[in-house]
């Protein structure tokens, strides 16, 4: 199960992070701990956070960006 999986543009200034869980609640926290641990790192969430179901899974992602 991937808790966090990060994706950086090639100029660093963007960033998707992700989890997925079969339980919504899980994903959820996972999410909200990883998106917290990267705004102390001082990136900031950018737009709303997408979620998918698929496969007995919820996928969460935060786009986020560093200026």
């Amino acid at each position: 199960m991937n808790m966090e999986e990060d994706h950086i543009d090639g100029d660093g200034k963007y960033m998707l992070v992700r989890s997925e869980s079969p339980a919504l609640a899980s994903a959820a926290n996972k999410l909200t701990t990883w998106v917290g641990l990267k705004m102390k790192e001082g990136w900031s969430p950018h737009g709303s956070m997408q979620m998918q179901y698929q496969g007995g899974k919820y996928y969460l992602v935060q786009p986020m960006i560093r200026e």
